[in-house]
C-alpha cells in the first residue's frame, strides 16, 4: 500500500466520522467507507487491512462485506480471499454520469478543444476541497499526461481545482486552506498567502494555471464554466506535459481553454455579462 493511498483513506474516514450519531448510521457509514476504500485501492485488499482502515471489528466488517458482495458492490478473489469493488459500483457511477446534463452540454466543446490543442482535456466539478473529473478526452501524442474519469485531486494544486476553489464561498476557501496541505512535488505551493493570491488571480483573469504542483512533469490551464444563474458549476482544462507547456504554446492553450469554457457556459444558459472582468477582457468582450 502506498503512503499517498493510505493518507487519502485516513482523510476520508476522518471527514465522515463526524456524521456518525448512532449504531445504525455507523454501520451505513462504515459500509460506505469500505466501498470508498476498495474503490481507491490500487489492488485487492484483505479483510484484516479493511477492518483496520475502516475502524471496526473484523466480524462486523466481514458481515458488511458479505452484504455488499450479495448486492454486487464487492467481489472476493476465490484464491486470496481479498476484496475489490464490484461492477455495481461502476454501473451506478455510469448512470450518474449519463444523467449529468453538464457532460452532455460540454461533449462537443471538449471534442473541439481536444482537436484544436491536441492535448488531454478535462471536465471537472468541485466536491469538498477536491476536484472530480467527470469527462476527458486524451491527447493523440505518444507522450501524454494520463488521467481517468472519476479521479479526484486536491483542488489547491491543480488548474481545474484552483479554478473551482476560487469561486467557492469565503468560508469554504478558508476551511480548505486551513487543513494540512500535502506536498506532492518540489513545486507544490502550500503557503497560504501565495495560494490566496493565486485564487485572487483566477477570479480576476478568468483562468488558472498549474506547473508541476501535483505531478512532476505535468502542467495545465483551466477556466470556469457557469450555468444560467452565473454560478460557477464546473471547470474545463487542458492537462499538458511540461515540455509542451512553454511560452510558445501557453497563449494558444489559455485562449482555447477560456473560449471552450465560455462556449459550454453559453450552452448552459450563461450570458457574457455573467463572466468576470478578467474573462471578458480575455475574450475582448
Amino acid at each position: 500500500m502506498t503512503g499517498r493511498w493510505a493518507s487519502v483513506i485516513v482523510v476520508n474516514m476522518e471527514r465522515r466520522s463526524k456524521f456518525v450519531d448512532n449504531t445504525e448510521s455507523a454501520s451505513v457509514h462504515r459500509a460506505l467507507d469500505i466501498l470508498e476504500l476498495l474503490a481507491d485501492a490500487p489492488a485487492a485488499v484483505g479483510l484484516t487491512e479493511i477492518a483496520r482502515r475502516a475502524g471496526g471489528p473484523k466480524a462486523t466488517v466481514h458481515r458488511l462485506l458479505a452484504t455488499l458482495q450479495t448486492r454486487g458492490y464487492v467481489v472476493q478473489d476465490s484464491r486470496s480471499g481479498a476484496y475489490s469493488a464490484g461492477v455495481r459500483c461502476f454501473e451506478l457511477g455510469s448512470s450518474w454520469v449519463q444523467n449529468l446534463d453538464l457532460r452532455t452540454a460540454a461533449a462537443p466543446v471538449l471534442a473541439d478543444l481536444n482537436s484544436r490543442t491536441q492535448e488531454t482535456v478535462h471536465l471537472a466539478i468541485y466536491d469538498e476541497g477536491e476536484v472530480v473529473y467527470v469527462d476527458k478526452l486524451e491527447s493523440p501524442h505518444p507522450v501524454v499526461a494520463r488521467s481517468y474519469v472519476g479521479r479526484r485531486c486536491p483542488a489547491f494544486c491543480v488548474a481545474t481545482g484552483r479554478t473551482l476553489l476560487a469561486f467557492q464561498p469565503h468560508q469554504e476557501i478558508a476551511q480548505v486552506l486551513g487543513r494540512p496541505l500535502p506536498v506532492f512535488t518540489p513545486r507544490t505551493i502550500t503557503d497560504l498567502a501565495e495560494l490566496r493570491a493565486l485564487l485572487d488571480e483566477v477570479r480576476d483573469r478568468g483562468y488558472a494555471v498549474n506547473h508541476e504542483s501535483h505531478r512532476e512533469g505535468v502542467g495545465g490551464v483551466a477556466a470556469p464554466i457557469r450555468d444560467h444563474t452565473g454560478a460557477v458549476v464546473a471547470a474545463v482544462g487542458c492537462c499538458v506535459p511540461e515540455h509542451r507547456f512553454g511560452p510558445d504554446r501557453f497563449g494558444l492553450l489559455r485562449e482555447q481553454t477560456v473560449l471552450a469554457a465560455d462556449r459550454i457556459s453559453r450552452r448552459l444558459g450563461a450570458t457574457v455579462s455573467q463572466r468576470s472582468p478578467g474573462e471578458q477582457a480575455q475574450q475582448g468582450a
